[in-house]
């Protein structure tokens, strides 16, 4: 069922690739091998895991918008939405872009290539990703991750107290008023496919800057450092374990067969599904949590993040074979109707005659 969404665009993507040591030598990166000599990039052994290193997108939490009134609830259909509106934001703080160039200053020193939110915003053409959101029932937020694809979500919340210890209204304000007050903050790193939280920096009731942003910004410069590596050391993880998604696969209505039919193979179509599953996830980690003539849900599923020939390997790689082998090998018509990230959502539309 479509739903009217509303669009605002805020995108800061960080992507990682890695880079030389502390003397400045070639750490052997696919990054240090293209430096300078294309030849020796070409001929070089493809290096997964760099390539496969987490992207970052950094945005402002929901409690943050709602503190400059840029957040908003509507009902539609009698289901609520979130109405995020980022420029709403952006002209009412000037503090975001300052803390931004922080955060992009740590990566670059540990050589993360990165992108101008503020351009990124400019390349984005709203009406036509209004248009993609109402067509595949999206929600603006769901269209933002598909469009930036980040690995990892870096969530920025803070909030103002005034003297009486108050929750102070965020306006754009000046040093002077700023000095009158503390600030306190909380970025959350979270796994933009499962929307599990992976890291926080949060300190509270910080005083003594000259300003609220230079407060924020000095308590970051030595807090990052640690937040990086939870976030390498929990990508790390997934490169070895899998990356974790859920998978639904469902029969359209009015179909006269179901899942639980004997298919082409000799197998049930479940059962063909829940074989390719099995066989074809990190160890064969899957937990099934619906199995209906009309529908599987599988969670917990873990795909690799690197293929056999070492390149890197995603959600949209894993979902096009396995919906290639159900039209070579059970003979149906699939589509695929994913949203999110990390969720698998595919529709049989129609069975072999």
């Amino acid at each position: 069922m479509k739903a009217l969404r509303y669009l605002t665009l805020l995108i800061l993507p960080l992507t990682a690739c890695g880079g030389g040591d502390k003397n400045g030598q070639n750490t052997g990166n696919l990054a240090d091998q293209s430096s300078g000599n294309m030849v020796t990039y070409e001929n070089s052994a493809v290096n997964g895991v760099t390539q496969a290193l987490p992207t970052i997108m950094l945005l402002p939490a929901d409690g943050t918008l709602q503190n400059f009134g840029a957040l908003d609830t509507k009902s539609i259909n009698g289901r609520s939405y979130q109405i995020r509106d980022y420029q709403k934001y952006l002209n009412a703080d000037d503090r975001f872009r300052r803390i931004a160039s922080t955060v992009q200053s740590s990566f670059n020193q540990d050589n993360y290539p990165l992108q101008d939110f503020e351009q990124t915003l400019k390349q984005l053409d709203t009406r036509s990703a209004t248009d993609m959101a109402d067509d595949l029932a999206q929600d603006a937020k769901t269209l933002l991750l598909q469009t930036a694809n980040p690995d990892i979500v870096l969530e920025l919340n803070y909030y103002l107290l005034g003297e009486k210890n108050k929750k102070a209204t965020l306006t754009r304000s000046s040093n002077k008023k700023d000095q009158e007050k503390v600030v306190s903050y909380t970025l959350s790193a979270i796994d933009a496919y499962t929307n599990k939280v992976i890291a926080t920096v949060s300190e509270s009731n910080l005083k003594g800057g000259s300003s609220t942003t230079e407060m924020i910004q000095n308590s970051l410069v030595q807090h990052l450092p640690a937040l990086k590596q939870d976030i390498v050391k929990y990508f790390s993880d997934l490169q070895t374990r899998g990356r974790e998604v859920t998978l639904r696969v469902t029969v359209a209505k009015g179909s006269n067969q179901n899942l639980s039919d004997e298919s082409i193979e000799g197998d049930t179509y479940a059962d063909y599904i829940m074989d390719y599953v099995k066989t074809h996830t990190v160890k064969g980690a899957y937990k099934m949590q619906t199995n209906t003539k009309n529908e599987l849900y599988f969670v917990n599923v873990r795909i690799p993040m690197v293929s056999e020939d070492g390149t890197q390997y995603g959600v949209y790689d894993w979902t096009r074979e396995l919906t290639r082998a159900m039209r070579k090998d059970l003979g149906v018509k699939v589509s695929n109707q994913s949203q999110g990230l990390g969720e698998i959502a595919l529709t049989i539309d129609g069975f072999p005659n």
